[in-house]
């Protein structure tokens, strides 16, 4: 079930108060009454079981029960790599690929990226990616967002996924499908890259190559950036992986 987040540390057949936009939610949106329960979870990831105790109009006043265990993790470690694109096509690809269960998100400025370094590397912009990924794994009731890592160049974005045991870059010209680069193996890692809608340029190709990750196709469908992230990563995390 989705959760609620408390900024404070919980422990059972504690009382206290949920506040702030959760509480809101808990209250305006859901319409919680006395007596109902929902998971809530805090600061170090524990999650319970919570009883809401008052009349909602004293507020999001609640019980702690019992502890309640989040849904594992996808069992292979999937790193998406994301040239970055408009911002909505970022924002929906974040969003999904939290949701699917992607363990690291790095977004890089390639030659072609909608986004200039500068825009990039904006503070306000990094706030509101790292808010849709907290609020993503509320409602999946994934227990932490995935880290989120920002790189001006495409050298540096590469580097941190040398220990992914597979690593693919997708390509419309690629000869090989993703599905068989796949095909009879079960790496317990992976990295994807994914470039803009404009492409990688050549010389960005041949980086990636030269860092070990090998060009497939999605098939033969024009997809937009968003789209190919997400379908990669579904095809990654749930195909002939480790069991979570």
């Amino acid at each position: 079930m989705p959760y609620f987040f408390s900024p404070r540390p919980l422990q059972m057949g504690a009382e206290l108060i949920l506040e702030g936009e959760d509480a809101a939610h808990l209250l305006k949106s859901r319409r919680m009454r006395a007596g109902e329960t929902f998971a809530v979870q805090d600061p170090s990831g524990a999650r319970f079981l919570a009883q809401l105790t008052r009349s909602p109009r004293e507020g999001a006043w609640m019980r702690v029960l019992a502890p309640v265990a989040p849904p594992p993790l996808p069992g292979r470690r999937l790193t998406l790599l994301l040239a970055a694109a408009k911002d909505k096509a970022v924002e929906t690809a974040l969003q999904k690929a939290a949701e699917l269960g992607v363990a690291e998100i790095c977004l890089v400025a390639t030659r072609f990226s909608a986004l200039t370094q500068r825009e990039l590397a904006a503070p306000r912009s990094r706030a509101r990616w790292e808010r849709i990924l907290r609020e993503a794994c509320k409602q999946c009731d994934r227990q932490f967002p995935p880290p989120l890592r920002i790189e001006a160049g495409l050298a540096a974005a590469l580097n941190g996924c040398s220990g992914a045991v597979l690593r693919v870059a997708l390509h419309p010209d690629a000869r090989e499908s993703l599905a068989a680069a796949l095909a009879g193996a079960a790496p317990d890692s992976a990295a994807v890259l994914v470039g803009p809608e404009g492409g990688l340029a050549s010389e960005e190709s041949s980086l990636a190559a030269e860092a070990g990750f090998r060009p497939v196709s999605l098939g033969r469908l024009v997809l937009r950036a968003e789209t190919a992230a997400i379908a990669a990563c579904a095809v990654l995390l749930f195909s002939g992986g480790p069991s979570p």
